[in-house]
C-alpha cells in the first residue's frame, strides 16, 4: 500500500483535490471569498504539478539536471512531499476559510511560482522561453494578484495578517523543500549554496 500511493501520489492529490472542488460547488453560496478562491488554487495548483511532471513534464530532471545532481530516486518519491505539502497548504485553509489571511499561504507560493519558472529560464540557461510549469505558474501568478485585488475590495486584512500569512507561506515552502531535498541527499543549505553559485555564475 506504501508503495502504490508513493508511485501514484500526484493521481491521490488531484483525485482528491477534485472532490473536494466537485462537492464544494454545490455550496458556493455559502463559501467565504476565501473559500471561492481557494477553489480556484485547488484546480491550478493540480494542473500545476501535472504540468511539472507529466504534461510536458521534466522539471525534476531539470531542477536537479541544472546543478549537476545525479538522481537516484523515482520522480514519484521526489514528488511525495509536494503532493502533502500542497494538500496541507490548501485542504486547512479551506476547512478554516473564516481565517481570510490563511489564504495567502496558498497565494505567496502562487505569486513564487510564476516568478522562479520565468526566472528559471535564465538560471539555467535555457535556449527556449520555457520551463516546465512555467504556463501554470504565470496564470497562478495573475490570480494571485486578482485574489489580492479582491480582498482588499472586501475590506482587506490587517498588516500583521498580511505579513503573518506569507511568513507562514514561506515557513511552509522550507519545511517542503527540507524533505524533498532529503530524497536526494542533500540539506536545504546545501542547496541554496548550489542556487547561489548558479545564479551568480559561479558554476558552469
Amino acid at each position: 500500500m506504501k508503495k502504490w500511493i508513493i508511485n501514484y501520489n500526484l493521481e491521490i492529490m488531484t483525485a482528491i483535490l477534485a472532490i473536494v472542488f466537485c462537492v464544494s460547488i454545490f455550496f458556493l453560496d455559502g463559501l467565504t471569498l476565501a473559500g471561492k478562491a481557494l477553489l480556484g488554487f485547488m484546480v491550478l495548483y493540480a494542473l500545476h504539478e501535472w504540468e511539472e511532471s507529466k504534461f510536458p513534464g521534466g522539471f525534476y530532471d531539470l531542477f536537479f539536471g541544472g546543478f549537476g545532481i545525479e538522481i537516484k530516486v523515482s520522480e514519484a518519491r521526489m514528488h511525495l512531499p509536494v503532493a502533502i505539502y500542497i494538500l496541507i497548504m490548501l485542504l486547512v485553509p479551506f476547512a478554516l476559510q473564516n481565517i481570510t489571511f490563511l489564504i495567502l499561504i496558498p497565494l505567496g507560493l502562487g505569486i513564487f511560482e510564476g516568478v522562479i519558472h520565468v526566472a528559471g529560464i535564465k538560471i539555467h540557461k535555457l535556449k527556449k522561453p520555457y520551463t516546465p510549469g512555467m504556463i501554470t505558474g504565470i496564470i497562478m501568478f495573475v490570480y494571485s494578484i486578482f485574489v489580492i485585488i479582491q480582498i482588499n475590495n472586501a475590506g482587506g486584512l490587517l498588516v500583521w495578517q498580511w505579513i503573518l500569512g506569507f511568513v507562514l507561506a514561506l515557513i511552509g515552502f522550507v519545511i517542503m523543500e527540507q524533505f524533498f531535498l532529503k530524497t536526494v541527499g542533500l540539506t536545504f543549505i546545501d542547496f541554496r549554496k548550489m542556487a547561489m553559485d548558479r545564479v551568480w555564475g559561479n558554476r558552469n
